[in-house]
This record gives C-alpha cells, sequence and structure tokens, in this order.
C-alpha cells in the first residue's frame, strides 16, 4: 500500500514536534477567556505525537429522468398527426434527443411526444362545450343579496303626532304631541320584487362556457415527457479512533482541507476502481451500487465523478501538571489549529458546569448564573447543550422569585387597598355625596357602588399580576436573590398606586355611578332568573304530584 493513504504513524517526538504542539496550544488557550492556566503550554510534556488521516469519499450522479405523462388542451382545428402511441410504455424516451449537461445540475423541461396526438370528445361537457353554471346551479337566477329573497325592503319615516294624553284632576285631557317612527315595505328596487335576481356569472342562460375545452367540444390528447436533471452525492469519511475522541474533528469535518488523492469520471463508474485501500475501495463500490439500483427504464446515469481526499490530522497526547490530555492538529479552511479532546479547561468547564447545577434552586442561583458566563467565556466546544439546560433553570428559578414578590404584593395591596376603597365609595365619594341623582333614596344602585369597585379593584390587580407573571425578568441584574423578589414587589406597587389613582380619577367623571348602575341591572337579572328557575321547579313538582295523584286514582278505579 502506498504511503500515501497510510492511516495510522507514530512520529519521532523532536523539538520541531515539541514547539508545535506547544504554539498551537498556547493559541487555543489564548483563545478562551477566564481560566487560571494563562500560558500552560510551557509546562506541558509531549508523550505522543501521531499522524491519523481522515479520508473524505465522494461520489457524485448526474441522472436523466423521463417519465411519461397525460396531457389535453382544447382542440381548436388544424390536423392532428396521426397516432401512433396509444399506451405511455409504447414511447420509447431515449430516443428523443432532449436536455442534455456534462456539469451537475437541476433542471428539466416538457416534450410533447410527437405520434400521440389524438382528438376526443370532451368528457366534461359530452361534447356540448357547455356545461351548467355552478354560480346558479343552471337555474339562472340567484336569490336577491338586497332583500334575502323576500322581495321587499323596510323602511321608515317620522311623523309629529299625538303620543299620548295628560289627564288632569278635573278629568279634561290635553294631547301631548311627539315624534313617532313608523316602518313599512316596499318592494326590492333590485329584484322588483321577485327575491332573484339574474345570474351574473351565465347571464340567465343557467350554462356556461366549458372550462375545460373551452367551448370547442373536443380536446387533444397526447403524451409528454416530463425531462428532470437532478444529482446525487454520496460522502464517508474515515478516521482513526484516535481522531474519534475528538468531537470537534469529527463534527466539522465538512470544512477541514485536504489532498485530493483520487479521482475518476466516466458515463458510469465500475466496482473495483480503487483498490490501494480495502476499507475506502468497499465503500465506494457500495455507493456505486447504491446509485445503480436508483436507476430503472426511465431514468439514467448521464455521468459519475469519484473522489477521495486526505485530510492530515496530527493526535497529541501531553501531560500537564501530572495529568494526561490528548488533542489533534489539523488546518480547517486554510488555518492550522489545535483542537481540543480532554485538556484543563475542558475539565474546568465541566466542574464548574455541574457546580452551577448544584446551586440552581436557592439562594446560590446567582452564582450558578455567574458560573455559566464563566464557562460560556471559556468557549469550550460540545457544552453549548448542556449549558443550556442549566440556564434554563436558572432563568425560571429567577422568574419564579420575582413571581413570588408580586403575589406577595398583590395580596398586601388587596387587603389594605380593598378597605380603603370601600370606604371611600360608601363614606367620601365626592360625586355620591353631591350629584342629587345619586343621592335620591330612591335611587337603588347607590348601594352597589363600594362593592362594585372593590370588585373592579380587585380585578385589575390579578389582571395586572398575571401579565407580569408571564413576562421573562431573568436578564434583570441583582446581586442576590432577593433582589428580584424586591424589584418584583417595587414595580407591582408602583403598577397597583398608578391604577388606584386612575380609578379615583375616573370617579369623578361619574364612571362609577354608570358601571355600577349597570352591576345593578345585571343583578336585577340574575335575581329575576333565578325567581323564575324556581318557580318552574316548584310546577314541576306539582304537576308529578298531579300526574301520581291521577295514576293512584285509576288503579284503583280499575282494580
Amino acid at each position: 500500500m502506498s504511503e500515501k493513504y497510510l492511516r495510522h504513524q507514530s512520529l519521532p517526538i523532536d523539538n520541531d514536534a515539541r514547539e508545535r504542539v506547544k504554539r498551537l496550544i498556547n493559541e487555543y488557550a489564548s483563545r478562551s477567556e477566564g481560566h487560571p492556566f494563562g500560558d500552560y503550554g510551557n509546562e506541558i510534556v509531549l508523550q505522543k505525537y501521531d499522524l491519523d488521516p481522515i479520508y473524505v469519499e465522494h461520489l457524485h450522479s448526474q441522472y436523466d429522468t423521463r417519465p411519461v405523462n397525460n396531457k389535453q388542451y382544447p382542440y381548436r382545428g388544424g390536423d392532428v398527426y396521426n397516432r401512433r402511441f396509444y399506451k405511455p410504455s409504447d414511447v420509447d424516451v431515449w430516443s428523443y434527443n432532449l436536455l442534455t449537461t456534462d456539469k451537475f445540475v437541476h433542471n428539466g423541461k416538457s416534450f410533447e411526444v410527437p405520434g400521440s396526438h389524438h382528438v376526443e370528445t370532451c368528457t366534461r361537457c359530452s361534447g356540448s362545450g357547455r356545461v351548467i353554471c355552478s354560480n346558479c346551479g343552471g337555474d339562472g337566477r340567484n336569490t336577491c343579496s338586497s332583500c334575502g329573497g323576500s322581495g321587499q325592503i323596510q323602511k321608515s319615516e317620522s311623523r309629529y303626532e299625538v303620543t299620548g294624553y295628560n289627564v288632569y284632576s278635573d278629568g279634561h285631557r290635553e294631547p301631548v304631541y311627539g315624534y313617532r317612527t313608523h316602518y313599512y315595505y316596499v318592494n326590492c328596487g333590485n329584484c322588483g320584487g321577485s327575491g332573484t335576481v339574474q345570474c351574473s356569472t351565465c347571464r340567465g342562460s343557467g350554462k356556461v362556457t366549458c372550462p375545460v375545452c373551452e367551448g370547442n367540444g373536443k380536446n387533444v390528447h397526447c403524451f409528454t415527457i416530463d425531462q428532470e436533471l437532478a444529482d446525487k452525492v454520496s460522502s464517508h469519511y474515515f478516521y482513526t479512533d484516535n481522531v474519534s475522541r475528538i468531537a470537534e474533528i469529527v463534527d466539522q469535518k465538512k470544512d477541514y482541507l485536504g489532498k485530493h488523492l483520487f479521482h475518476e469520471r466516466q458515463t458510469a463508474i465500475s466496482k473495483g476502481v480503487f483498490t490501494e485501500e480495502s476499507q475506502i475501495g468497499a465503500q465506494l463500490d457500495s455507493f456505486i451500487g447504491q446509485h445503480a439500483s436508483d436507476t430503472h427504464s426511465r431514468r439514467r446515469i448521464l455521468f459519475q465523478e469519484a473522489d477521495i481526499y486526505r485530510v492530515d490530522v496530527w493526535y497529541v497526547q501531553y501531560t500537564y501538571k501530572g495529568r494526561t490530555y490528548t488533542g489533534c492538529i489539523t488546518s480547517a479552511l486554510g488555518e492550522e489549529r489545535f483542537y481540543a479532546g480532554v485538556s484543563p479547561i475542558t475539565e474546568l468547564a465541566d466542574k464548574w458546569l455541574k457546580e452551577a447545577n448544584k446551586k440552581v434552586g436557592g439562594v446560590g442561583t446567582i452564582k450558578a448564573r455567574k458560573l455559566l458566563e464563566q464557562v460560556d467565556k471559556l468557549n469550550v466546544y460540545g457544552r453549548d447543550t448542556q449549558q443550556f439546560g442549566i440556564e434554563s433553570k436558572v432563568n425560571s428559578h429567577l422568574n419564579a422569585l420575582y413571581n413570588m414578590g408580586n403575589d406577595l404584593m398583590f395580596w398586601l395591596v388587596a387587603l389594605l387597598g380593598t378597605p380603603f376603597i370601600y370606604n371611600f365609595y360608601h363614606e367620601l365619594n365626592p360625586v355620591l355625596r353631591y350629584a342629587h341623582i345619586v343621592n335620591d333614596p330612591a335611587w337603588r344602585p347607590s348601594s352597589c357602588v363600594p362593592i362594585l369597585q372593590c370588585l373592579i379593584f380587585l380585578g385589575l390587580l390579578w389582571f395586572i399580576k398575571s401579565i407580569m407573571n408571564n413576562s421573562d425578568h431573568s436578564k434583570a441584574r441583582h446581586l442576590t436573590v432577593f433582589g428580584y423578589v424586591f424589584t418584583g414587589m417595587g414595580l407591582y406597587i408602583l403598577i397597583a398606586a398608578g391604577i388606584l389613582a386612575v380609578m379615583l380619577g375616573l370617579n369623578y367623571l361619574g364612571l362609577s355611578v354608570l358601571t355600577s348602575g349597570a352591576f345593578w341591572l345585571a343583578l336585577q337579572v340574575i335575581k329575576i332568573a333565578l325567581i323564575a328557575v324556581v318557580y318552574a321547579i316548584a310546577l314541576g313538582f306539582m304537576l308529578l304530584k298531579w300526574i301520581w295523584g291521577l295514576i293512584v286514582k285509576l288503579w284503583q278505579f280499575i282494580f
């Protein structure tokens, strides 16, 4: 086997190797912030320095697909060629010179097959060229939209006339005049009183031009070849167990630059063209078989390309302060860099994540968030999912603390503010004190004002609490968890004070009088409904009692 297809080679550890590894590890450490190791590359001891290349294999195929489909369009006269094809299987799709390409593209077109055209009577209209109108169902008329089909339009006029009489104590009466509205009906001007109007689609005929044959009564039928050019790529990466330990290398290998070792382009590549390395050759043969199996009588491969690349990767094992660590060196997008597997920085990130996870839920939640921020600065690959899960728990707990402050202040305001609201509207309310209509003893809704305003106040408090509890407040910065509780309490008391000020201000505009009147009417409706239900139940029992007594009398009479 040629050396260029080497899968693994242990390299000598000389000064050049040591300096290279130290330089790249130091560059890796400098990309991370917040760790205590500093220039720890000067303290490493290189133990293993191996060449473990990654081999990248691609098989690229360009397909030409030619399915045969049916097509029809209106016949507009003229000659139709003699028919030679009667079913799709009669068409030899590969005998036609259609689109071709020598590049990997996605393209296509539709081609009518000569000799497949023939004229047939339209099945939609049976050759008449006309079909029943879908708008009127063939009636030729539709319900008038102006009168709804009644044929009548309601109108009204106001007349100044006698609306009643005033009766005096001596018995004589005097008429009272006023405006009274009179309603009457006239024929609908849109339909003339018939209730229907001519269909605007078919103009009263009940039929319209057939949309399939466009009124010609016949259609041209033919076969079409709907050609599609499309490519397909299959890829595989080969790497050793050493490389597989470095997650970032495995996940981002598509970005690495490699040396082009093998290229083959043919109409159809045969198996066994790559013999230098059995595993790579077997995989390429598998791809060739898969691509070949994706063909059929109307799908062919125009051409194929096979490519194999080699990406040089150096596996490194070193010690730092008595502990063993690993990593890899390779070039990504032209930049040579070190990728850590297990390193002091990754160990530190894992330690902080574990510690942060333990501290979530208590007074240490703020500490947990700071640890997550430190982990984020370390820029360690592959910790995003774990970090996101812990961060979600931190944010959830901080929001819960904020909501605790909202809930606590809600109950304090409700317990202390509600009595104030009640006393204000019951004793001090200037609108109730000075408005004659309210002070009138006969105006019963006045007693509902204090209760209703208390209910409105509590409802608004609950509504604001719900909105604040559903908001995200985890981004706020506080030194301790108690800061979130006090912030929730402080913001809520400010909003509650604003609600109270608005309610008292609107009171001077008479809003409390209007809402209390509506509330009183609602109570009356509910009371009447309850009385009606009670009476209905009582009548039902009386009816059942009467029916039972009648059954007993009939039983005694018969037996």
